[in-house]
């Protein structure tokens, strides 16, 4: 493991602006180094830390996985509330409800190893692939305590931002984040110069903290627009967030600090198959269907363990973001155990199938326990709300869901006495 401050002075050496649509964590990074050279104190102090915890306690377990015995006593499910900033200049800039809350759920797929896409893993790197226990929700409470939707909708004269933080702050045409060790903050506006998003340092000052995110490359629907129309930047920028480094670690064959992700030469654009050998990283090449490179939307399918531990590294006693365990203003949502019942692959789950996973307009249900016959099947949103409700009269049948807008949902068969859960993902 190489000694991160040499790190921290290489990324302040000239490097090409990228010039087509990229995370630009990198840029923002070496501008506030430079602007405020005290940073790389705070960002040391924070990568010692992280190998304090990791390094002493990692060992292997199936798959050439790695754990931190070090964060075996954290919650098998870090729960962090979200508030999204939503800055717009023209109407179509303020995007809808629907389009944040289906960004919300592919973090919790993303995050939670739920995503379907994971069929598309190569077979050499699918033992690698983790479930990083993250949970985020729309914040509930506000900084006041009182109810709130999680989401702050404001009108802005500035007609695109730039790398200096002016979404952050109201004097500038942005708006000012919510306390960073209750909430995760996120704005999403028009960003200049072919800009997907940025993440704020592991150590930059609670003003600045959060995530941004262009418009455009928000969500699933509404005004997100391929390559960039599922998400996967804001799960990147979030990565960010918890402390990822880019997989080719900003620099040639450089190093991301975890050892589960092989090294390669630079960051991969477009929808790339195959091996791909760089940096010697034979037999299998490049993890380029990993969160933490640049490749489109479409073929981003996970996080390591390494990655995993590195992230909930942050949330150890004494860690950056350790106070948000004790933040109250997530709103839990209904269900949230059928979320943890997918996750874990109960009988229950088993003994219920669903498929197409996602779907346009039909999900073929399959119960494979007559017990089931006679019950009601429940169909609810990602905040608790029934949406639909169906009697069982057969262990196979056919589930309209074509009237549902997109997003997120539960299906619970309750018979009274044992209810099965499952979740499924309208397109």
């Amino acid at each position: 493991m190489k000694y991160f401050l040499p790190f921290i002075w290489s990324l302040l050496i000239a490097i090409p602006g990228w010039t087509q649509l990229s995370c630009r964590s990198v840029d923002y990074r070496q501008q506030q180094l430079r602007l405020h050279p005290e940073l790389a104190i705070a960002v040391e102090a924070n990568e010692q830390f992280t190998r304090r915890q990791l390094q002493p306690a990692s060992v292997a377990v199936t798959g050439g996985a790695t754990t931190a015995a070090n964060n075996s006593a954290l919650p098998s499910l870090i729960t962090i509330p979200v508030v999204v900033h939503v800055l717009y200049n023209t109407p179509a800039q303020n995007i809808s409800d629907a389009q944040i809350r289906s960004q919300i759920d592919v973090l919790n797929r993303d995050y939670q190893k739920l995503n379907p896409d994971t069929a598309g893993i190569p077979s050499y790197y699918s033992p690698r692939a983790a479930n990083c226990g993250f949970q985020f929700v729309l914040a509930g409470l506000d900084t006041n305590g009182h109810t709130t939707s999680g989401i702050i909708r404001k009108h802005t004269n500035v007609t695109s931002f730039s790398l200096a933080d002016n979404m952050k702050f109201s004097v500038s045409g942005g708006d000012d984040p919510w306390d960073r060790d209750r909430y995760l903050n996120i704005w999403v506006c028009n960003l200049e110069a072919n800009v997907l998003g940025y993440s704020s340092l592991i150590g930059s000052p609670k003003e600045s903290d959060g995530v941004v995110v262009n418009y455009s490359a928000f969500g699933t629907m509404g005004t997100a627009a391929a390559p960039y129309n599922l998400g996967r930047t804001t799960t990147h920028e979030i990565g960010h967030w918890l402390n990822l480094i880019h997989t080719w670690g900003d620099a040639y064959c450089g190093d991301d600090q975890v050892a589960d992700t092989p090294p390669q030469s630079q960051a991969t654009y477009g929808d790339p198959t195959g091996i791909i050998i760089s940096c010697g990283n034979t037999p299998y090449g490049n993890m380029y269907m990993n969160y933490m490179d640049f490749t489109d939307d479409i073929g981003m399918h996970m996080f390591t363990y390494g990655q995993r531990d590195r992230m909930v590294t942050l949330f150890a006693p004494g860690g950056f973001r350790y106070p948000l365990l004790s933040s109250d203003a997530a709103s839990k949502p209904a269900l949230a155990d059928s979320v943890a019942e997918a996750r874990t692959g109960s009988n229950k789950i088993q003994r219920f199938t669903l498929y197409p996973n996602p779907t346009v307009s039909t999900v073929e249900v399959k119960l494979n326990d007559a017990g089931y016959l006679g019950s009601m099947l429940e169909v609810y949103d990602r905040m608790g709300q029934r949406v639909m409700a169906v009697r069982v009269t057969n262990l196979t049948f056919g589930l309209d869901v074509s009237r549902l807008a997109g997003g997120l949902y539960y299906i619970r068969v309750n018979d009274g006495k044992d209810p099965a859960g499952y979740s499924f993902v309208k397109l």
